[in-house]
């Protein structure tokens, strides 16, 4: 599995070789490759979903994005800027994205979210009840004959 590039060998993990190449050539930023013998870059693996890979000629995911960002396949940061290159973004309002999210999660019933960049939802507060999905609680006060606790 070692490769001497004074002697050649087999392609070695984390780069691809095409024919007639005399240096192995890195996976690009955004992929990965733990096998030996790519000869490709399409050999190479897209980051996938909720991990972001960082650098060029990488044999693993660099790690899970981070709280509050969810990173789409080929992520190369953990907490993608939200353009459309960088492949995520900052979790929106009325969502919560922990640490290796793929996709922004909506909040769930009995929650609310007003701002970005949030790991979980905030609890409705007593007198009001939210829907899922909510990015405020003050829309929706308890109705009359019922009651809301926090």
């Amino acid at each position: 599995g070692a490769t001497n590039t004074s002697t050649g060998g087999p392609c070695p993990p984390g780069h691809f070789c095409p024919a007639g190449t005399s240096i192995p050539q890195q996976c690009p930023m955004g992929t990965y490759s733990d096998r030996l013998y790519n000869w490709q870059d399409s050999s190479c693996t897209v980051c996938p979903s909720g991990y972001y890979c960082s650098s060029a000629g990488l044999t693993a995911p660099s790690g899970p994005c981070l709280a509050g960002y969810y990173c789409l396949p080929g992520a190369s940061s953990p907490s993608p800027p939200g353009e459309l290159h960088w492949k995520g973004g900052p979790c929106p309002v009325s969502h919560f994205c922990p640490e290796g999210t793929s996709f922004p999660l909506p909040c769930l019933a009995g929650t609310y979210n007003n701002l970005t960049r949030q790991a979980a939802c905030f609890p409705c507060a007593a007198g009001y009840y939210c829907p899922e999905n909510t990015t405020s609680y003050s829309t929706n006060p308890c109705p009359a004959g019922f009651y809301c606790p926090k």
